[in-house]
């Protein structure tokens, strides 16, 4: 072999989504799997060829390898000649369709530049070393027990909808499996070792890397992997460095999200409303310091932007005409809300181009005016509370403001209590509703809301009576609601009805499992029935 010396080979690739990486060239970059004797296979050559059968023992035989296409195509000619003469290439088809005979050797550099191509390699091995090394179960007396249907929600107890969706679930009939978003990676091999759950149910995608590593494992196990996006859902995907959430079943709580995303690329987008919390449907607690002299107010619960917004928006600054041009549709009731922006700054590509992020921020700001000028417009005409973090303080009469309200524990009784309720959607989600939508109503609260399309997910009789555009008819629409409580009681009972019969998180679990009913063969994504 041709002597190339031991200084490293800096070579850099364009990766997968288009940017420039230098390949590690070490040792450590390589992971071993499998430890039976026989073929050595090599996923991924890495920058320097000629130096791999310096990583076994003379007593290997035959070698192979694999390599991404995309990656071998940018390779100087130098590479191509350093690849050892007895390394025989062998297809794709060949490593997936069985478990490999002796040992593996992984280039995991792959894994972040192509994974597309490595990812579900990866999986595949991986899965493969994880079985061969798990103890055979010891056979059940009488045969095998009737398997109970199994879901992972990755969270905790205190996380976004974890609580609502790990009881609906388990009222469906699962067994659930509430896991660290941070320990995913680390548990599921001794998950998989035991068998593969039935549903990976993420919310906002938490639980999944950004590289696909949790879901390419996943699915070679034969777990159906999908994902609620209750926020911005472009948002979210931001932050992934491999297109695996277009093979995804996708939950949107905004309808317009569902062309959008099929425009980019995703193949099975559905719609998935909010719902109410089940336990604002108990009575509220006991009257107490918390929900003293409500009655007559104009209540408004929710934080004044949401946690870590400066960082995430960190950089983006939307164009000050389109600026202006927001801030006079907001005067005019209009919504200059992430579609428009989207439209305005002319973007098509929303991923993973980070510009999306200055059609969020200018979407956000738009929402916080008009927030802020609704609120604004209420504490100068009428009694106004706002509970919420204390940013409110600055931006608002300091008599209106009081504290923060525990979801879990107070609010339903704010609610309740409030003469009327009040919710300013944000502009985030062109056709988004709030969790305010479904659980004032439920608590047995009046709502009074800004007119958006998300709303005719309900009756137009009952949106008739609570919705508004500008920050006046915000002002008239309370001030009658106040003045009329025979109004107020008919709108409750019928709404309250409305959200009982058709918008609980039962319905939403059930609505889900309809969705991802089995089809055929291992490549598509399993349902809530039995693994592949």
């Amino acid at each position: 072999m041709q002597d190339h010396g031991s200084r490293p080979c800096r070579i850099a690739v364009t990766t997968e989504l288009g940017r420039t990486q230098t390949l590690a060239d070490c040792r450590e970059s390589f992971a071993r799997l499998g430890e039976a004797q026989g073929p050595v296979l090599f996923v991924g050559l890495g920058p320097s060829p000629w130096r791999l059968p310096t990583y076994l023992p003379q007593a290997w035989g035959r070698c192979f390898f694999v390599e991404c296409p995309e990656c071998a195509a940018q390779m100087p000619e130098p590479w191509r000649a350093s690849i050892p003469a007895d390394f025989q290439s062998v297809p794709v088809s060949t490593v997936m369709a069985a478990a490999w005979p002796g040992p593996v050797f992984f280039y995991l550099p792959g894994l972040k530049h192509f994974p597309s191509f490595f990812g579900p390699l990866w999986a595949k091995l991986t899965l493969d070393d994880l079985r061969a090394k798990a103890p055979a179960p010891a056979p059940a007396p009488g045969g095998p027990p009737a398997r109970e249907r199994s879901v992972i929600v990755p969270g905790t107890e205190r996380s976004l909808l974890v609580l609502e969706l790990r009881q609906a679930f388990a009222r469906a009939g699962y067994a659930v499996t509430v896991m660290d978003p941070a320990d995913v990676l680390d548990e599921l091999p001794r998950m998989l070792r035991q068998g593969a759950p039935d549903l990976f149910f993420s919310v906002n995608l938490q639980g999944l890397d950004e590289f696909g590593r949790a879901y390419f494992l996943l699915r070679q196990a034969g777990t159906t992997v999908a994902a609620w996006c209750v926020d911005n859902p472009f948002h979210l995907i931001s932050r992934l460095r491999a297109p695996f959430w277009r093979m995804m079943p996708l939950f949107v709580t905004d309808d317009w999200f569902v062309t959008t995303l099929g425009e980019q690329g995703a193949t099975k987008v559905f719609h998935l409303p909010l719902a109410a919390n089940p336990r604002f449907f108990d009575p509220p607690p006991p009257r107490s310091e918390t929900v003293r002299d409500l009655e007559d107010k104009v209540v408004f619960v929710g934080r004044s932007e949401f946690p870590g917004k400066r960082g995430f928006f960190s950089g983006c600054q939307p164009p000050a005409g389109l600026a202006a041009t927001a801030r006079g549709m907001l005067a005019q009731g209009g919504r200059p809300d992430f579609g428009w922006w989207v439209d305005a700054l002319g973007l098509t590509e929303l991923w993973p181009d980070s510009a999306v992020r200055v059609a969020g921020c200018g979407a956000e700001e738009a929402g916080r005016i008009r927030r802020t000028e609704v609120l604004t417009a209420l504490s100068r005409e009428l009694d106004l509370a706002v509970y919420g973090d204390g940013r409110w303080a600055e931006l608002l009469p300091n008599r209106a403001c009081r504290g923060a309200v525990d979801y879990y524990g107070a609010l339903a009784a704010v609610y309740a209590a409030a003469g009327v309720n009040l919710n300013v959607t944000g502009l985030l989600l062109p056709h988004g509703l709030t969790q305010r939508h479904f659980d004032v109503w439920a608590a047995g609260g009046v709502l009074a809301s800004d007119d958006n399309p998300g709303l005719g997910l309900f009756p137009a009789g009952l949106r008739r009576e609570m919705t508004f555009s500008r920050p006046d008819e915000a002002v008239a629409l309370c001030r009658r609601l106040l003045g009329e409580p025979g109004l107020r009681a008919d709108l409750g009972r019928a709404w309250r009805a409305e959200i009982a019969a058709r918008h609980t998180y039962d319905a939403r679990v059930v609505e889900v499992c309809s969705r991802l009913e089995r089809r055929p063969g291992r490549g598509t994504d399993a349902a809530c029935g039995q693994p592949a």
